[in-house]
């Protein structure tokens, strides 16, 4: 029997197979995908690769036991197999505690596909915006070489089908751009770069203005000294301050939260942040990399406060996390790909941007640092301790204005209490990434230099 081509009928096949062979329930995860990644370097192409793929996730349960298999071999034979397989690696599990939890049968109505004339772009048209970038990069002032810039693309569909009756059906877009550049002089070199990764091409910047912030971030270190350890406010761009929120995401997490693995477990309800932060996670919105109207579970998304004027508000949650800290629905089950199980994740994951522009907050800054740069921040990052540590580059300021570069530095502190600290926001938050900030300034952090 011939398998069938559209991602939701294939999805259906293989739970039908998974209870023909005798499992209690199952769920089928499909993806479609295209991809592409073309590299450009002196005007030409130099790197090009696309891809087609086809894949299938299978999870299945017998009782309170669940196991899980993926293959990408589609016909139906292959996928009795895969169905016998995993109901065999099901009996052979020890039974947990907890079984397994299905979303009920719903209807939800996927987002369009955001860019649905992607493909008919030809690469020829995607390297000569790459080219373009690159000679933007090259017309800033003090930039010597540009040492990368590259283009990357997922043109997916993906499926979702469980025995309980859900069937869903999605588009799945993600375009990538990446440029980086070399500024030298006197022996010192630093390097600079931009990235951004959006739902549709329609949300990327020019490439002059790409190019101009790929080179002015490596051109703006030139000169660049050290200074001595010092307490003082600490102020972070976009490109810096959502590393911060990286850092917070793992606390939030609904199981980490149920297991004691994170320092955030008794603190629902309580301040851990200035009055003025508010974090969410959104993966409805518009111009979201990962915007999505059901998660990897099947349960609708949902726009989240995680954090609220300052308290701790919610948890990121799939649908056992969720029962067990009474909050309904999910909605935050994160499944990348076929060959992946579910975990809780964050979104289009944001600071709320404030009124201040970013060069009011430097101007209100008698003397402090602006991060433009970290190094380091995710080793030994962890759910169960606040602790932030990085090397960083960024501005000394002096006077509210930008006096001169510095580097071989750290920063760090209690996450929390930097979360505290935070004075200023500003106006400036771009989606760009899965985490987002505007420029905030924490009102006094270590820096710990020579």
């Amino acid at each position: 029997m011939a398998p069938p081509k559209d991602p939701v009928s294939l999805a259906q096949l293989a739970v039908d197979l998974a209870l023909k062979v005798g499992v209690d329930a199952a769920d089928a995860f499909v993806v479609h995908d295209s991809h592409l990644d073309l590299e450009v370097r002196g005007g030409a192409i130099e790197t090009l690769n696309r891809a087609v793929s086809r894949g299938l996730g299978l999870r299945v349960s017998l009782g309170k036991r669940t196991a899980t298999a993926h293959t990408t071999d589609l016909d139906a034979y292959p996928l009795t197999r895969l169905a016998t397989t995993a109901r065999d690696m099901a009996r052979a599990l020890p039974e947990p505690e907890e079984p397994a939890r299905y979303a009920p049968a719903q209807a939800i109505e996927a987002f369009p596909h955001p860019d649905p004339d992607l493909q008919s772009e030809t690469i020829e048209a995607k390297a000569q915006r790459l080219a373009a970038v690159e000679q933007a990069m090259l017309s800033v002032p003090g930039l010597t070489r540009a040492s990368s810039v590259g283009w990357s693309e997922h043109d997916a569909e993906v499926a979702l089908v469980n025995s309980r009756g859900l069937s869903l059906y999605a588009p799945v877009c993600r375009v990538e751009i990446g440029a980086e550049g070399i500024a030298e002089r006197d022996g010192e070199s630093y390097s600079g770069g931009y990235h951004a990764a959006v739902p549709a091409r329609r949300a990327l910047p020019g490439p002059a203005e790409m190019g101009r912030r790929a080179a002015s971030r490596a051109v703006e270190l030139l000169g660049a000294r050290a200074i001595p350890s010092t307490q003082v406010p600490v102020i972070f761009t976009p490109q810096t301050g959502w590393a911060l929120l990286a850092c917070l995401t793992e606390a939030l997490r609904g199981d980490n939260v149920l297991q004691g693995r994170s320092y955030l477990a008794d603190r629902m309800g309580q301040t851990i942040a200035a009055p003025a932060v508010t974090i969410r996670d959104n993966p409805q919105l518009t111009r979201g990399v990962l915007r999505n109207a059901f998660d990897g579970e099947g349960s609708p998304t949902r726009d989240l406060a995680l954090v609220q004027a300052g308290r701790l508000q919610s948890f990121l949650c799939d649908l056992a996390a969720g029962a067990k800290l009474g909050v309904p629905g999910g909605g935050n089950a994160v499944r990348p790909s076929y060959d992946s199980r579910t975990e809780i994740g964050s979104s289009n994951l944001y600071l709320e941007p404030g009124a201040d522009t970013p060069e009011a907050i430097v101007q209100a800054t008698p003397r402090g640092l602006l991060v433009t740069q970290l190094s380091g921040w995710w080793v030994g990052r962890s759910s169960t301790e606040d602790t932030f540590s990085s090397a960083a580059m960024g501005i000394w300021i002096e006077n509210g204005a930008r006096a001169y570069p510095v580097r071989g530095i750290t920063i760090g502190g209690n996450l929390l209490t930097m979360l505290q600290g935070i004075d200023r926001i500003g106006n400036d938050l771009e989606l760009l990434n899965e985490t987002s900030t505007p420029t905030f300034r924490v009102a006094e952090m270590a820096i710990s230099g020579t």
